[in-house]
């Protein structure tokens, strides 16, 4: 359980709920009681995180209450029921939300820094990650 999330834990507790009535999961939403869900954000400069697989289980749970926390603080500075979120919205009461990867189009490849940097060496002004590495793709099947 990261900070934030104990954070929420504690604050569903002061809320009057039994620590022993509430289930802990490490995917969303991360807090169940009884019939009611609650998935917890962190507030980072003026925006949230959803993630694919996050939005994929919240969108099959879609009255789970979003608690946002700040940094430092034991309250929710915002809590949102998702359902008004079905839209995906990129903002939501001053809160920019970043929908990453939503877009089935798109993935998210992980490289070490070392690859990270010896991709950079090949690259070309303006040139992003994706174009780079299908024109390197593109010169490796025409030498074959």
């Amino acid at each position: 359980m990261n900070k934030t999330q104990e954070r929420a834990l504690n604050w569903l507790i002061s809320q009057g709920y039994k620590k022993q009535e509430i289930v802990f999961k490490q995917n969303s939403p991360c807090f169940i009681i009884k019939d009611k869900k609650f998935d917890v954000k962190r507030f980072y400069g003026n925006q949230i995180i959803f993630y694919n697989k996050q939005y994929v289980e919240l969108k099959k749970n879609p009255n789970t209450i979003i608690l946002v926390f700040r940094d430092n603080e034991n309250e929710p500075y915002q809590k949102i029921n998702f359902s008004e979120l079905k839209n995906l919205p990129v903002n939501y009461k001053g809160i920019e939300l970043n929908w990453v990867d939503i877009d089935s189009e798109v993935k998210t490849i992980r490289v070490s820094e070392r690859t990270k940097s010896r991709l950079q060496n090949y690259g070309k002004m303006g040139e992003d990650f994706d174009q780079l590495i299908n024109r390197l793709l593109d010169l490796i099947e025409n030498e074959k």
